[in-house]
This record gives structure tokens, C-alpha cells and sequence, in this order.
């Protein structure tokens, strides 16, 4: 991959584009979380809370630089942005209901309980889901040349999407239900 600067045929309006596709994936990030944590006490990243939210808006700005130099650049940043948006708004509307600070507190309290290894255990999802994913793909493309299996573990993404999203939702409201009967 190399910068656009550089290529001849790089037009004004692929630089414009990109600079969209990133501002719109770092916007994502940024207000889901906004909404989730104001106080930034639920914020992983250790860096965003020490500078805040200012110095978090401000670091934005090389990055949607960077993003506007090449547009393969610009869709990574933009996926990686849409993933993090979407780990930061799940389970967003328990946080909203009983509080940032009674969250953090109760996340706490449970955390002291519970062995390591049943925390490391319990948040293996990610790496499973995502690194493992993501690794194969590459292997598939560039080892074995492989759109169609490409194709199918898009396939299965886009399945467990769906169907994940609908079978939360339909056990939630059941709960939901169950509670006001």
C-alpha cells in the first residue's frame, strides 16, 4: 500500500472521500462513547482518559490526515471504527439505566470475587471472533487464493449478525416480559 501522495492519478475528490469514510468511522467511536461513558470512567483506553475528551477530539486529527492519504487506509480505519463502535453501544442500555458510576461499581465489586481465570476465559470472545476471523481471511486470500471461502466465512459473519442480533433481543424482551407479569 502506498500513500496517494505519491501516485500521479490520486484525485482531490479520492482525498475528499477519504476524508469522509474516516470522519465518519471516528465519529461512531467517539459518540457511542460519549453516550456510554461521559465521565469516561467505563473507557479501556488508558491514554483517552488521562487526556479527556478534548485531547481525545484532538487526536483525531492525524489520524483523519493519515486516513485521507490512501483509501485502503481509510476503510481500515473506518471498520476498525464501526467494530469499536459497535463493542462500545452493546449492552449500552443497562449502563444507561442504572448509571456510569453504579456500573463501574458493581463491575467492580464482582471483579474482586471472581478467580483470573474465569475473567480471562470470559473475554476471549474478541479474539476469538475477531483475531481468529480475520487471520484465516488472510491466509485464505494470500496463501491459498481462495475468494470463496472468503465468501463463506462473510457469509457466516453476516449470519451471526443477524441471527445474534434477533436472538438477544428476543431473550431480553422475554426477560423484560417475564419481569412485568
Amino acid at each position: 500500500m502506498f500513500f496517494q501522495l505519491i501516485k500521479q492519478d490520486t484525485t482531490l475528490i479520492q482525498f475528499f472521500l477519504n476524508i469522509l469514510i474516516v470522519i465518519l468511522g471516528r465519529l461512531l467511536d467517539i459518540l457511542s462513547t460519549r453516550y456510554v461513558t461521559k465521565q469516561l470512567k467505563l473507557e479501556t483506553n488508558k491514554l483517552a482518559r488521562k487526556i479527556g475528551w478534548r485531547g481525545m477530539v484532538f487526536l483525531q486529527i492525524p489520524i483523519i490526515i493519515l486516513g485521507s492519504l490512501d483509501y485502503y487506509f481509510a476503510i481500515f480505519i473506518f471498520f476498525w471504527s464501526i467494530l469499536i463502535f459497535g463493542n462500545n453501544i452493546q449492552g449500552s442500555w443497562y449502563i444507561k439505566e442504572i448509571g456510569e458510576e453504579n456500573y463501574q461499581q458493581e463491575l467492580s465489586s464482582h471483579l474482586k470475587a471472581t478467580k483470573p481465570w474465569k475473567i480471562i476465559f470470559g473475554e476471549l470472545s474478541l479474539l476469538l471472533t475477531f483475531t481468529f476471523t480475520g487471520i484465516f481471511i488472510i491466509i485464505a486470500i494470500f496463501i491459498f487464493n481462495d475468494l470463496i471461502i472468503v465468501f463463506f466465512i462473510s457469509l457466516a459473519l453476516i449470519c451471526q449478525g443477524i441471527l445474534g442480533t434477533i436472538r438477544s433481543l428476543r431473550y431480553l424482551f422475554e426477560l423484560k416480559k417475564e419481569r412485568i407479569n
